[in-house]
């Protein structure tokens, strides 16, 4: 670890906000700066009188030797820290209000820049949220997206889930250190999401508890990493609800599954919908909200307009099989998938290609061809 980032991991454990790492980080940049001027006014101006006395403390002696349990456990167990300046701090959070300056990760970091879709919703959820969380999950991590969420019980859990068992990837964004996994029952959930080349990412110290405060700190980063937020299910009185309304101060699509109105812990995305949020009932409609962002993920069909290519030369086979199904009425994908005798998420991954390529729009009734 170079002087820079070993400077920032002592700065690391001083439990900044994210406004005043992100200030330090403009202010001065390099961390060896911010520890040389750290008796400035400046430097007290931004830091409280707690985090003084603990950074004087860590550099009475080389940061080597006061630091070295934390360099031991991030040697141990894969982890890095990101800085804001490193050339792979994901772009979008660079957008956002105060972005951290620095970011512990454990697992596929290469994700942070991946297009993502942002999944949240109730600890308490019912067993059909579950499902519909799982099912979005698989077939939005199945078309390229990657899932990101908060590894909390409930919603975020079955979220993650369902993007491993579909094979696709995932994120967690923790409101505690990478050294306090929480909950403690998720932590075979974190030990799976990084085997199955996912994710981790903390913003906080390694062995941070998981107070109350850093959960909504953590949310405008699970929204800041993604084009978009879809809420499963919600109570009124959510989080869920603060990472919805952060995502649309950040520019970010909102997205809501409806569900009975007897269902309490669906309130929260009826009253989503209701102030403007997209309601949405399969994960295609998600895609195709999403499709002028998406436009990479099939940018080897973007060489030209294949309308204009009758035969369809550029498409790949299965997409031809695929489009030879439909005549001129809608059809609904769960009878694509019948005849097809694939399973729904490769389906649905190949119409939305379709889709992105003019050749198929959605409807109520299901996708129709486009004459």
């Amino acid at each position: 670890m170079d002087d820079h980032h070993l400077a920032w991991l002592a700065l690391s454990e001083l439990n900044l906000t994210f406004k005043q790492s992100s200030v330090l980080a403009a202010l001065y940049g390099h961390g060896s700066t911010i520890l040389e001027q750290q008796s400035s006014a400046q430097v007290a101006s931004v830091l409280n009188h707690t985090q003084l006395r603990l950074l004087a403390t860590l550099t009475l002696n080389p940061l080597h030797t006061s630091l070295a349990w934390q360099l031991q456990w991030a040697q141990r167990h894969h982890a890095s820290l990101l800085l804001y300046d490193d050339l792979n701090y994901p772009d979008a959070l660079k957008l956002i209000h105060y972005p951290p300056a620095f970011l512990w990760l454990q697992g596929r970091s290469i994700l942070l820049n991946e297009p993502s879709i942002a999944m949240v919703g109730a600890r308490k959820a019912t067993t059909n949220g579950m499902l519909l969380a799982k099912t979005f999950a698989g077939s939005l991590g199945s078309s390229g997206l990657t899932i990101v969420s908060g590894l909390a019980l409930g919603i975020d859990g079955a979220c993650h889930q369902g993007a491993l068992d579909a094979q696709a990837d995932t994120i967690a964004v923790l409101g505690s250190g990478l050294g306090q996994i929480y909950p403690t029952k998720h932590q075979p959930l974190a030990h799976r999401i990084i085997a199955g080349g996912g994710l981790l990412v903390s913003p906080w110290p390694l062995m941070a508890k998981p107070l109350a405060y850093r959960f909504p700190e953590r949310n405008r980063i699970i929204s800041g990493l993604s084009m978009g937020v879809l809420v499963v299910e919600a109570a009124l009185r959510s989080g869920s609800l603060i990472t919805a309304k952060t995502a649309l101060e950040q520019g970010r699509e909102v997205f809501a599954v409806p569900s009975s109105v007897h269902n309490l812990q669906a309130q929260g995305c009826h009253q989503l919908i209701r102030d403007g949020a997209i309601l949405v009932d399969q994960p295609q409609q998600i895609l195709a909200e999403l499709a002028p962002q998406l436009k990479p993920l099939v940018e080897r069909y973007q060489s030209q307009d294949p309308r204009q290519n009758q035969e369809l030369v550029d498409i790949e086979e299965e997409l031809q099989i695929l489009l030879r199904l439909f005549g001129y009425d809608p059809v609904p994908v769960d009878i694509l998938c019948t005849q097809l005798a694939a399973p729904y998420n490769v389906v649905a991954a190949q119409l939305v290609e379709l889709e992105l390529l003019g050749l198929l729009r959605l409807t109520a009734g299901g996708y129709e061809k486009v004459l």
